[in-house]
């Protein structure tokens, strides 16, 4: 089964005063193993980030706006925190710009408190001499449904 990442955006609910949580546990009874979700909010949900936590869920949470929290929730466990970006189906340079963007827009990846995880088609052989030239490591691995996982980080 290919991996994805099951997006939930429950802003404008939160803005108009509506309770999202049973919406959201909808969505993540619908999750499979590998999936990724990956939610939008006004705040940071640390209730939220419990409640899944005790069912099995880590998390990673990252500031985009002053009133934008996207946080992603997998069972994967990690060292560090990594969040993912799904690159498949985009066309060249695009995978490249937008890991090198997000990696320029997230000081916690800077600081290696933060690790990416991009999904690609195919081994990103352009972008692996900017990442070493930026000072960041990676690690390859090819799954048997064709993703291309490159988990991207810095040494802390």
């Amino acid at each position: 089964m290919m991996r994805r990442i099951v997006d939930l955006d429950v802003r404008d609910m939160l803005r108009a005063k509506q309770e999202p949580f049973e919406r959201i546990m909808e969505t993540v009874s619908c999750l499979e193993p590998e999936d990724v979700f990956q939610l939008h909010a006004t705040f940071r949900p640390d209730p939220l980030i419990r409640v899944l936590g005790r069912q099995g869920y880590q998390s990673t949470v990252v500031q985009e706006g002053e009133e934008h929290f996207i946080v992603q929730f997998y069972r994967e466990e990690t060292e560090r925190p990594f969040f993912r970006l799904d690159n498949r189906g985009l066309e060249p340079p695009e995978p490249m710009m937008r890991t090198l963007n997000f990696l320029e827009q997230h000081p916690e990846c800077q600081a290696g408190e933060l690790g990416l995880e991009i999904w690609n088609e195919r081994v990103p052989a352009f972008l692996l001499p900017e990442l070493e030239e930026r000072g960041y490591r990676y690690d390859i691995e090819q799954e048997e449904s064709g993703t291309v996982r490159v988990k991207i980080y810095r040494a802390q």
